[in-house]
């Protein structure tokens, strides 16, 4: 059922729990020294001090705010997920990275299905997103919230800001930055790693999944995404547990992430009063359901054809 369960050398020999840490410990100290080596990456790039660099990240933003983001946004992700991943998984687990992107059950007819399965997830989870936005909290937590809110319309102006598009060739270089990267770092972090060590620490698969799930939405530090992003994470989760390949939950975090770059490209151009902000609206909730078993339909066939494909 997993592609690491006979294969990891970390999780068969030593104590899963001390994999954990060691896993979590490094990672987070490797992920502030990746964003400090974007950062000042970007800023020899862009030609700013420090003091300058952070003012670019602050509106009004100017022509530099955007490289300025690309560059750092890329190079902190690429070395603090994929790299940090391939680091880990070589060197910590001592296993062959040929053996972890494995190609077992991978095909044609499976990978049609995770994009039908991620994009009908996508309608049902419209209605998550809204809901999520909207929260209002007590009195008691009003310190908190006004918090989180200022967060998230900060988070919201730089998207926005990275989501415009002056060219086709910015769109791509977007879609590297804001698809790829993130779809390979994230799940070989989040998918093949926690969530495997965690499956065998607990021995509870469900459990492994929803704990990385949380995870993977809290550390995107957006309370008011927090919810979608969990359900996303144990979709990508049960993806990678049923099919026991990187690969699947690979392509589907990248449809999630990638048709939105590719929306706010060609949307401004073929639809009239095209609104970037409205992207993520709520579908009317019957048309949600409909997604939601859309979604349960697809990955009930996916499940299907790998086990058939595991038999043959």
């Amino acid at each position: 059922m997993n592609s690491l369960k006979h294969n990891n050398p970390q999780i068969l020999h030593k104590n899963p729990w001390t994999s954990i840490f060691y896993l979590v410990l490094l990672f987070l100290a490797w992920n502030l020294f990746s964003q400090l080596i974007g950062t000042v990456i970007a800023v020899v790039a862009v030609g700013v001090d420090f003091m300058e660099s952070q003012q670019l990240l602050e509106p009004p933003f100017s022509s530099k705010s955007k490289i300025f983001m690309y560059i750092a946004q890329g190079i902190s992700h690429f070395l603090g997920f994929t790299l940090f991943a391939l680091f880990f998984i070589k060197v910590m687990d001592k296993m062959s990275l040929k053996n972890y992107f494995n190609s077992k059950n991978l095909g044609v007819q499976p990978l049609i299905l995770i994009v039908l399965a991620t994009f009908s997830f996508m309608i049902f989870n419209s209605l998550i997103i809204e809901w999520n936005m909207n929260i209002e909290f007590p009195d008691f937590m009003k310190g908190f919230g006004d918090w989180a809110r200022n967060m998230e319309d900060r988070l919201m102006k730089l998207t926005e800001l990275l989501s415009s598009y002056g060219s086709f060739g910015e769109m791509l270089i977007a879609l590297v930055i804001i698809g790829i990267l993130p779809a390979v770092g994230e799940e070989l972090v989040f998918r093949g790693l926690l969530q495997n060590k965690l499956q065998t620490a607990t021995k509870n698969a469900h459990l492994a999944i929803w704990v990385s799930a949380i995870i993977f939405g809290a550390f995107h530090m957006q309370f008011f995404g927090v919810v979608p992003r969990i359900l996303l994470g144990a979709l990508f989760g049960y993806i990678y547990l049923y099919s026991g390949n990187i690969w699947y939950p690979i392509l589907a975090h990248f449809v999630n992430n990638g048709l939105a770059v590719i929306v706010m490209y060609f949307g401004p151009k073929y639809v009239n009063d095209f609104d970037p902000m409205e992207v993520d609206t709520a579908v009317p909730l019957y048309v949600s359901i409909i997604g939601l078993f859309a979604c349960l339909m697809f990955f009930y066939y996916f499940k299907k054809l790998i086990k058939q494909t595991a038999q043959e």
